[in-house]
């Protein structure tokens, strides 16, 4: 009699099947099989045998030179950025000095914007070249002197830097200025009463009477008692006055310590009353300041 027992079918994995192999031991020739979630401990290699990690491209040496070209013109672009905006738009000086206070202190950095004569006015503080011995300074050598140059030659440094003046604009060209030594000052004859000076500074202990040569304009330091301006170099060229060729900029606000931030507007309020100068006045004075030797100590005074 024939068995009619059909044969039992064990539905489950086959021994052969890989995912009910044991993992390999640690050391075999098979990377760990483990969850998606946690890396391998090893390079997983490709279908050719090859680690992946040693099949990444390799920068050549062509995209090494193209980014370093890229680096560098970034860098001229942001030198040739603040070279613009420092030759047109605004600098910034530090100030070097007690002459200026109480409106500006020794170590404050001011931001100047570069000069047009038709925007200058009285009252206005100026940043200026030496315009012939008002300073003493001697230029740095060395290293010091080379880094400095080179600063000065990518405009990250104003020319003649370490040579510029800061004083406030007393008289423009054709004024006529006027200190009687008592605690007076006029301009074109009217009494200047100056706000951003000290308490019971006098405006000047030092007399004087001058017109305002053409081209030219008079400039003072708000510390009276001590700053060296026009009122001191009167045995130069201009009788004291600044050639306005020699002006940088106008200085329109602190930027440096933030405890001093703020504007340096109102000094025109204190000038406001001064009617217009006499041109003539200015080029008959600037004529004989050419002309005169025998003007006291290189002053021209006024009529």
């Amino acid at each position: 009699m024939t068995d009619q027992r059909q044969p039992i079918i064990v539905l489950g994995a086959s021994q052969d099947d890989p995912e009910d192999e044991e993992p390999h031991q640690e050391g075999g020739n098979s990377p760990l099989s483990l969850p998606p979630a946690i890396p391998p401990r090893q390079p997983v290699a490709n279908a050719t045998g090859t680690r992946l990690a040693d099949s990444a491209p390799r920068p050549s040496a062509s995209s090494r030179w193209r980014r370093l070209l890229s680096s560098l013109i970034v860098v001229v672009v942001v030198l040739a950025g603040s070279a613009f905006i420092k030759s047109f738009v605004v600098q910034t000086f530090e100030i070097p000095s007690a002459s200026m206070e109480p409106t500006l202190v020794n170590g404050d950095r001011v931001a100047v914007t570069m000069y047009d004569s038709k925007d200058l006015r009285r009252g206005d503080i100026v940043v200026f070249r030496d315009p012939g011995s008002w300073l003493d300074t001697t230029d740095p050598t060395g290293f010091r002197g080379a880094l400095r140059d080179f600063a000065i030659a990518i405009r990250l440094l104003p020319e003649g830097s370490g040579h510029h003046l800061i004083k406030r604009v007393i008289g423009m060209p054709g004024d006529r200025v006027v200190a009687d030594g008592h605690g007076g000052l006029t301009v074109n004859g009217v009494q200047i009463h100056e706000p951003y000076l000290r308490p019971g500074t006098s405006p000047s202990t030092t007399p004087f009477d001058v017109v305002v040569p053409e081209g030219c304009v008079w400039v003072m330091g708000d510390n009276r008692s001590n700053s060296a301006d026009s009122r001191f170099h009167t045995s130069d060229a201009h009788g004291g006055a600044l050639p306005l060729t020699d002006v940088v900029g106008v200085a329109k606000g602190i930027v440096w310590p933030f405890s001093h931030w703020g504007t340096l507007a109102g000094g025109r309020e204190a000038f406001k009353e001064v009617p217009a100068a006499d041109p003539l006045a200015a080029t008959t004075t600037a004529a004989a300041v050419a002309l005169r030797e025998d003007a006291p100590a290189g002053m021209v005074r006024a009529a």
